[in-house]
């Protein structure tokens, strides 16, 4: 049997798996994991120590589910998912064209969409490994601490499911950035930090952020009270999940048709 031609590009399947392995190994020992996986844990140490001050002293102004609400509300989906988001999904290529190593990649015979979606999924992955137990860790902490366990059970797997959609659709918009912009991470950082705080506003323009449709899948948000009330909307689930996913798509092909057509120069 004659051996394959190795001028031929490889199926994209083999060829994202094999960009897969390879980026996933990096990212597991990288620099940022250890910084995510210490943001991600915070709120577990805070709902130890909730749980100490609490066989302590027995009561607590701010009831454990409220804070776990807090946690996955303000915490997890507000702020510290899109910034892992941000940080990770530019880099995907931004790294292989600082470290002049986009030049093998691109001269391999692979589609150069199983190339940022490869690196895409080794992302995913990362940030659910260590947002998953973080979430879960910080569920059973507090949760258990009111005694119904078993009644919140489908919320935490809602949670779950709502990180994962974090990860995914500021993920791919923040790719798309990644390939688009020189320096992306400053338009992301305002885009989290400014223009998803149009979630608050009243009207229509609050449907033009992430942030608006991800909160609104948290069945469990901490109460709003006050002036404040009047500008939390709520959009129901079958609204968000398919702009969520939609989203995701669009800014994922965007992203993989832009790569796929961008001529990169790599300065020596």
């Amino acid at each position: 049997m004659s051996d394959r031609d190795t001028t031929r590009p490889l199926p994209f399947l083999p060829a994202a798996r094999g960009v897969f392995d390879l980026a996933l190994e990096d990212m597991i020992w990288s620099r940022r994991t250890v910084v995510l996986g210490i943001l991600v844990g915070l709120p577990v140490l805070i709902a130890l120590v909730y749980r100490i001050v609490q066989a302590g002293h027995g009561t607590s102004e701010l009831g454990a589910f409220e804070l776990y609400g807090v946690a996955v509300t303000y915490y997890y989906v507000g702020n510290v998912l899109p910034l892992a988001a941000l940080f990770y999904a530019t880099a995907l290529i931004a790294d292989e064209v600082e470290g002049r190593t986009l030049t093998y990649l691109l001269t391999r015979p692979i589609p150069r969409a199983s190339i940022l979606l490869g690196k895409f999924a080794a992302y995913l992955v990362t940030g659910l490994a260590l947002a998953w137990p973080a979430l879960l860790g910080t569920f059973f902490l507090l949760v258990t601490a009111r005694g119904d366990l078993s009644a919140s059970v489908p919320d935490l797997f809602r949670d779950a499911g709502v990180v994962a959609l974090t990860l995914l659709s500021y993920g791919a918009l923040f790719a798309l950035m990644g390939v688009f912009l020189r320096r992306p991470l400053v338009p992301g950082l305002l885009f989290i930090f400014a223009w998803e705080l149009v979630a608050w506003l009243p009207g229509y323009l609050p449907r033009l952020t992430l942030t608006l449709y991800l909160r609104s899948l948290v069945r469990h948000r901490p109460a709003v009270e006050g002036l404040s009330e009047l500008f939390d909307q709520v959009l129901p689930a079958a609204t968000c999940l398919p702009v969520l996913i939609a989203a995701s798509a669009l800014f994922l092909g965007a992203a993989v048709w832009v790569f796929g057509h961008r001529e990169y120069v790599i300065q020596q």
